[in-house]
Order: structure tokens, then sequence, then C-alpha cells
């Protein structure tokens, strides 16, 4: 089936990176038929919530039609059956055109015999504009998403916390499955365990300071988590198994890396993914932009992303593939 996605306008490449991880990782498979930022249509084998599941996904949903917008109004599009309540919504297309593509999309909500609800709507049947080309979907609403996850709530804060959306980019680049063991060897805070559980994974966390991870385990005991902390080295595991690794190396003085730098533990990670990652197991590890990528054998590097955290620091995030041992 198509599915259509808004990416976030800040990072789109990332939102379509997470994009077609999730289509792979929760489907099976993924091709992308058109990105056209912040726009993409992929082609996946069975729907998935990317705007639910996407750290830099702002919205998705099954695409119903695609063409030019002066094409929208005489277009034949079949409305599926939605059985929650729904609402009718235009962008793009200016305020004035908003409200007409709204109004007739209402009307088609309506012919199709579904239930309109404009104040708690359960699906969006939205159009959107981009450029010549309009695409109507229906949207699964996710506003607000990132402001109730505030990190200033959890019992144990540090400067170096890992913003929650950045945090579940990562977990989504290492492609998790549903009930697997994901691993993250410099776990700090805790972020992206805390992501890594909210995608249905088993998060195991592992840090070298004791601090953090006395503190991670407060986080994690706080919110319920069935995950866990071990304070270890991640130059030497002391885990023997993981289906994915998601992690945020340490660096500069706010993050203790005990004498190595990040080349260095970059290097170390990469060379020990195939002892304790299947073939076909993933890894998404963000280092600062200046960084360099690790190579090993066994282990291909698929993609690199850049993100701008701000105007001094800009993060760059590898994406490796175990291939064998």
């Amino acid at each position: 089936m198509l599915i259509f996605a808004k990416l976030s306008g800040d990072n789109p490449d990332l939102g379509i990176g997470e994009a077609r991880a999730l289509c792979e990782s929760m489907a099976g498979g993924h091709a992308v038929i058109e990105y056209n930022p912040p726009v993409a249509v992929l082609e996946c084998p069975r729907e998935v919530d990317l705007g639910g599941l996407g750290g830099f996904v702002s919205e998705s949903g099954m695409l119903l039609w695609r063409g030019r917008a002066t094409e929208l109004y005489s277009a034949a599009m079949e409305i599926p059956s939605i059985e929650v309540p729904a609402k009718a919504d235009a962008e793009g297309f200016g305020s004035e055109l908003n409200e007409r593509v709204t109004i007739l999309l209402g009307e088609r909500l309506i012919s199709a015999g579904v239930r309109v609800d404009v104040r708690r709507p359960g699906a969006v049947l939205k159009a959107y504009r981009m450029g010549d080309t309009t695409y109507v979907a229906v949207i699964h609403p996710h506003k607000g998403k990132w402001r109730l996850k505030d990190v200033r709530s959890r019992p144990f804060r540090h400067p170096s916390v890992l913003v929650p959306r950045l945090a579940r980019a990562l977990v989504n680049l290492s492609r998790p499955r549903m009930g697997g063991v994901l691993l993250d060897p410099f776990s700090g805070t805790g972020g992206v365990l805390e992501e890594a559980e909210d995608v249905g994974c088993l998060p195991v966390g592992v840090d070298l300071d004791w601090r953090m991870a006395r503190g991670s385990l407060k986080n994690v005991k706080w919110r319920g988590s069935l995950g866990g902390i071990v304070r270890g080295d991640a130059r030497v595991l002391p885990i023997s198994r993981a289906n994915c690794v998601a992690s945020d190396l340490p660096y500069g003085r706010m993050s203790s890396a005990m004498g190595s730098t990040t080349e260095e533990l970059l290097r170390h990670i990469v060379e020990e993914l195939p002892d304790f990652l299947e073939p076909g197991g993933y890894a998404a590890l963000m280092v600062r932009e200046r960084v360099q990528p690790a190579s090993a054998n066994g282990v291909n590097l698929l993609e690199t992303y850049l993100h701008k955290v701000h105007d001094a620091l800009t993060r760059k995030i590898f994406v490796y593939k175990v291939t064998g041992r």
C-alpha cells in the first residue's frame, strides 16, 4: 500500500530515513515512490503509523489520491471505511482555498457514511498541496506527541540529556523488532531506553559511570519500565546478545568517556557488533560531526545522517548492518 508522510521541516532527510527503517522493521520492506521534502510517498506491504512512531515524521496515513490541485474537485477517490470519528482538513492551498477544500473533503466523508467530529477526531481526511501536486490521505492525528515528554519531569536529569524525538530517531534507525532486545551501550540518563520501550522493545542499558547508571535506573523505574541498566564498560560489553543497538556516544566535559576518545569508543563498538548481533542486525550510533566512521569485518556502513542541534553543535548518525561474523 502507499503511505503518505509529511516529514519534519528541520530535518526531512532524517525523517525519510526513519520512514524507510520503520517500513522495513514493522512491515518487512519498503520502496520510496516519491521524496519531495517535506513530503514523501512510500510503498509498504502494510500500513505503518509513521507519524506516531517517527521522531522526525509529523504526519502519515494511507494515500488515497495524488494529482494536480486543479483536478481535486473532479477527482474520483474511494473513501475507505473509517470506524472512528473523523474530520476533514487542508494545508498548503492558502487560507481561502484551504477552507473550500476542507468543505469538499467533509462532504466526501459524509457521503461515505463516516461520522464527523471536528473536535476529537480519530482520523483526518487531509489534502496537502506541495507545489503543483496535491495529496489526499487518511491521517492518524498525533498532535503534540513530543510536548507530553518533558525531560524536566524525570527524577534524574543531566545536561547531556538527549531530546526524546532524537532518541526516538536513533531507535527507529536501528530497525527494532517488537519484543526484541535493544542495547544502548552508553545509556546515560536512559532517554534511548525510554523510546525503545515505547516502540515495543525490551531495553537494556550499559554505562560505566556509576552516577549515570544509578540515575538512569531511577528514570527507568519511575516510568515503570521492564528494561534494565548494567554498570559496565562498553569496550568489553557485559551482554552477549541483542537484536539491535542504538546509542549516543559520549563526548565533551559533561559526558565521561573514561579516558577514551569518541573515535576509539566508536571503533570498539563497531568491532564488537558481530559478536552480539545476528547477521542482519542494525546499529544506529550518534557522534559529533567531525568523527569519521569506523569499519570492521562483517559490518557495513549503510547510512549517514546529520542533525543540527544548534549553531555550535551538529551531530552525525551512522547506521551499520551486520553481514556476518
